[in-house]
Formats: structure tokens, C-alpha cells, sequence
């Protein structure tokens, strides 16, 4: 199973390494990375697994509060998704402490938060 793991990750970090360069500009999404603490028998052991989805806003209008709602539940939903599929990868571990989806949010609602002010100022 961790062969396949460090495969999924390999994957995913190479996937990120080609989409980013050559962009001129940064696209317009937010990353939500669940974190899951898989713990072991061995004192003091665990490993720290995390799941990343991009919440893309290029559709939306960030200076309005509808479009401000509607990434919030876009990230939400996100957070909720990629910590069911880490349950289920592995389901005999424990969450992590906070939980996964609270943890998930939080850090994605900071970069939320972000690109919302710098849509409000360019909206004036």
C-alpha cells in the first residue's frame, strides 16, 4: 500500500511541477490540502499524509458576496471530499487532531480570503 501511496504523491507533485511553470499569470484557484495522520505501533509513530484539490474561481465574480459564498462552499466542499477519500484509504487510523476537514478549510480560506480582498480593491 505505501508503494502506491508514494506513487499517488509522486503523480500529484508531478503534476503540479508542469502545470506551474511557463504560466504567465498565477490561475485563479485554491489549494485545499487535507492532512491524516496514519498512526503506527511503534512509540511515537505515525506518518502524515495529506490530499491536495484545486478549487478553481476563474468563473466567479470575488467582488460580489455571492461570489465570495459560493468559493467558501467550493472550498468546503473540497475539504470534505478529499477527507472521505483519505478515510477510505485508510480507514483504520485515527483523524487528525484538529480534524481533517476544519484543518482543511482553515488553510484554504486563508489563500480564500486573500484573493477576496484583491478582487474587492480592484472592484474599486
Amino acid at each position: 500500500m505505501r508503494v502506491a501511496v508514494f506513487r499517488f504523491a509522486l503523480a500529484t507533485v508531478g503534476c503540479l511541477a508542469v502545470s506551474g511553470p511557463g504560466l504567465a499569470q498565477p490561475a485563479p484557484e485554491v489549494i485545499v490540502e487535507a492532512p491524516h495522520v496514519v498512526t503506527t505501533k511503534e512509540k511515537g509513530g505515525g506518518e502524515l499524509y495529506s490530499l491536495v484539490y484545486k478549487v478553481n474561481y476563474a468563473d466567479l465574480n470575488l467582488a460580489t458576496q455571492s461570489g465570495a459564498v459560493e468559493l467558501e462552499k467550493r472550498v468546503k466542499d473540497s475539504a470534505t471530499k478529499a477527507c472521505e477519500q483519505l478515510r477510505k484509504l485508510y480507514p483504520l487510523s485515527e483523524d487528525t487532531n484538529p480534524p481533517c476537514v476544519d484543518a482543511a478549510t482553515k488553510k484554504a480560506m486563508t489563500q480564500a480570503n486573500q484573493a477576496i480582498v484583491a478582487a474587492e480593491k480592484g472592484a474599486k
